[in-house]
């Protein structure tokens, strides 16, 4: 049991590095270079839909499980945005449902990360007080 939810964390950890990433990689791309908005400068609509991710960079690296919860209470709020794209006959649509997918993944594996995270440190703090209730 103690093997495989070592294993859930990891991949839930890497999978949570990796959309996290790829959504401010995406984001980045998409209002800078594949897609700057025609009426605003896409300098403040980059900085208004990043900086807010960035607010987490310091809880997602130090494994933080209220961060990671909060993360996905918070990112709600880009899916919602992602599928009112994705779902219109915009020329962003494609990125849109990029951008859904990544939401997606984050939310998922942000979650999993935190429910598995939490039940190995129950099971890490119970195993000492196992072996001495023992002696």
């Amino acid at each position: 049991m103690h093997e495989t939810l070592v294993k859930k964390v990891a991949i839930s950890r890497a999978a949570t590095l990796f959309s996290y990433f790829g959504l401010l990689l995406l984001l980045t791309a998409w209002h800078l270079v594949l897609s700057p908005p025609d009426n605003a400068s896409p300098y403040s609509i980059w900085a208004f839909q990043t900086v807010p991710l960035l607010l987490f960079y310091p809880a997602i690296l130090k494994k933080h499980l209220r961060g990671h919860i909060w993360l996905c209470f918070f990112i709600t709020v880009y899916f919602m945005h992602s599928v009112n794209i994705a779902m219109s006959a915009h020329s962003s649509a494609m990125l849109g449902l990029a951008e859904t997918l990544l939401v997606m993944t984050l939310f998922i594996a942000a979650m999993m990360f935190a429910r598995w995270q939490s039940q190995l440190n129950k099971l890490r703090n119970s195993a000492p007080q196992n072996s001495t209730a023992k002696d």
